[in-house]
């Protein structure tokens, strides 16, 4: 008898921005796919995390239609790239987009020294990635959040 091999959910931020992005710009999947010329399937499989990877070019067909800002595209992409990463990984590695004409940051970034306990950290990063897919989460965090301001007068 052979063993199934499970893995652990991938985290899809990708999916979640472009979902944001694209209920924030009004473009839904049909419009998207006309745009970008990427199959209405591809575009659905992509907002579902359907896909190992994105193609280079279907990445960048996705960022120059749903983002309308610098920083929005850097986003996308940031998320994307933070798919890729392993789960243990992305709280060891910063994806920051390069600006100043293309000129990479003078020093490297140093290490930052968590703040937040592990456990902590997961489970908002959790909650972001439920909030980027939800518009009714998203939502309700902005509440949760506006109330943890009134409380600690921060």
């Amino acid at each position: 008898m052979t063993k199934k091999r499970i893995r652990p959910p991938r985290t899809q931020y990708f999916s979640g921005a472009l979902l944001l992005l694209m209920e924030k710009n009004h473009i839904n999947q049909v419009q998207l796919a006309d745009a970008t010329d990427i199959a209405v399937s591809r575009v659905n499989n992509y907002l579902h995390g359907k896909y190992r990877t994105i193609r280079p070019d279907h990445l960048a067909a996705l960022a120059r239609t749903v983002a309308r800002t610098e920083a929005e595209r850097s986003e996308l992409i940031r998320a994307y790239l933070l798919d890729l990463l392993p789960e243990v990984l992305q709280s060891e590695i910063r994806v920051e987009s390069v600006r100043d004409g293309g000129r990479a940051p003078a020093r490297p970034a140093r290490a930052e020294k968590p703040l937040l306990p592990a456990a902590t950290a997961a489970a908002l990063a959790r909650l972001q990635f439920l909030g980027a897919r939800n518009a009714q989460a998203r939502t309700r965090l902005e509440w949760f959040a506006e109330i943890l301001h009134e409380v600690h007068g921060a």
